[in-house]
């Protein structure tokens, strides 16, 4: 078990490891329970829990206003209470939707995770950031709302299609490369699988590091918290000019590590090769660039419009060595077009 402060009061929730009937049996009458069509395809029991089930279809486009929109009636009609919670099971879609949710409805009702994607474990479920997307950009309206509790659902793993097992370990492999260089001799050692023996440790230090950071600057005050977006303003950008269609999130933040890999360099931030952290990506089948040819002004525009720019440029997280990464202000977004487009031709 793990525990996370919370920054308003100091308060703390759990995050636990169990299994998903195990979460499902703490949903009572007057609960919502929100998942997708692709759990209740897997867990018939989804539709026996002692609350009203909605389900959502699989993918980011529903992390949609229209979609939040249609949650929030359905969860009126089913007439949610004050006291009532909402229980967001399934990956990182559905614990931000869900977590919106639970942040507006009511002015706030409480709110259980239950991841059952790796990277809805090791990232989305923790930190208190719950939202959805807009067409002008990625989670840019949202709320910092923290769980009552978080239930690690490890056993539903077995049920993601490969791709999506792998499109989480873009989140483990960022945890090495901003934080504990350890856990990247680990990864390095043997492919990292649902099978492999460390799995449930692997889990439980990237929840203690992002923990860790989280509790130095829950509302991203001081620049610490921001460390946890590397890769994510060029990723990020390239999920929007896909239109949140058919790039998934790992993949995105995969390719967008090399590129302000190569930022990082090409602005004399860092002596890190943009090859030696593509290869990790690589040998977990991980995409280290897009695979159409880039629309350099739109993506510099998406980017321009990421959360973290203050004042002039662009403002990204970079790692300088190996286990450090520091937000950077005042990036000529000219400069950095250039390095891309060097990196990608």
């Amino acid at each position: 078990m793990i525990w996370v402060k919370t920054s308003a009061n100091e308060s703390r929730y759990e995050v636990q490891f169990s299994d998903l009937n195990f979460a499902l049996d703490m949903v009572r009458p007057g609960d919502i329970v929100i998942t997708d069509d692709n759990l209740v395809r897997h867990y018939p029991a989804l539709q026996e829990v002692e609350g009203s089930l909605i389900v959502i279809s699989a993918g980011e486009s529903s992390k949609s206003f229209a979609n939040y929109e249609a949650v929030v009636s359905q969860v009126f009609s089913a007439g949610l209470k004050r006291n009532g919670r909402i229980f967001g099971v399934g990956g990182g879609v559905v614990g931000d939707l869900s977590g919106f949710v639970a942040s507006t409805v009511h002015r706030g009702v409480d709110f259980v995770q239950v991841p059952t994607s790796l990277l809805a474990m090791v990232d989305s479920s923790v930190g208190g950031k719950v939202g959805i997307d807009l067409p002008e950009g990625k989670n840019l309206l949202g709320a910092f709302k923290n769980p009552l509790s978080v239930q690690v659902a490890i056993d539903a793993l077995r049920t993601l299609p490969i791709e999506h097992f792998v499109n989480g370990m873009a989140e483990v492999i960022k945890y090495g490369w901003i934080w504990d260089t350890s856990l990247l001799d680990l990864l390095r050692s043997k492919v990292l699988t649902v099978d492999s023996e460390p799995l449930e440790r692997v889990i439980q230090r990237c929840i203690e590091i992002k923990r860790d950071v989280v509790e130095a600057d829950f509302e991203e005050r001081n620049g610490v918290r921001a460390i946890l977006n590397y890769g994510h303003t060029v990723g990020h950008a390239l999920e929007a000019l896909d239109g949140y269609q058919d790039l998934l999130h790992g993949q995105a933040i995969a390719i967008g590590m090399v590129a302000e890999s190569a930022i990082a360099k090409g602005l004399g931030l860092s002596d890190l090769e943009p090859d030696s952290v593509a290869e990790m990506f690589e040998y977990y089948g991980l995409p280290v660039r897009p695979k159409d040819t880039v629309d350099m002004d739109r993506l510099v525009g998406y980017m321009l419009g990421d959360k973290k720019n203050i004042g002039q440029g662009l403002s990204m997280s970079l790692v300088n060595v190996p286990g450090e990464c520091k937000l950077e202000h005042g990036i000529d977004p000219t400069r950095v077009k250039s390095i891309l487009a060097d990196l990608w031709n």
